[in-house]
């Protein structure tokens, strides 16, 4: 099983795929605009990539983590291990026992 970071990484690559246009405007990022950000042109065009991505997971109201999950992993029982993990070490990161954080977000 992947991480979710790596299934997030996954996700975004199918996102840019099936959206050539973004992939048109990143790769039209200059030289001059990253080094005006104080970046290298493939860390200024990596961080584009990355604000585009998020940006639509807000408009679209989606948890990055869980979307990105659903929509690289396609078999769907590793998918709802990979989310139960992520969501048992959110409960984790807060504190809270898996029951109570089942409880608390209605799940």
């Amino acid at each position: 099983m992947k991480t979710p970071e790596q299934y997030y990484e996954i996700a975004r690559d199918m996102f840019f795929a099936a959206h050539p246009d973004f992939t048109h405007a990143l790769n039209e990022i200059s030289e001059e605009e990253a080094k005006q950000a104080g970046m290298d042109l493939e860390t200024y065009r990596a961080l584009q990539a990355e604000r585009i991505y998020a940006a639509f997971l807000r408009q679209k109201k989606l948890d990055g983590m869980i979307f990105s999950i659903q929509l690289a992993e396609p078999d769907k029982e590793v998918a709802a291990t990979a989310i139960e993990n992520y969501l048992k070490s959110h409960a984790e990161a807060l504190g809270m026992s898996w029951e109570e954080f089942l409880i608390k977000n209605e799940l």
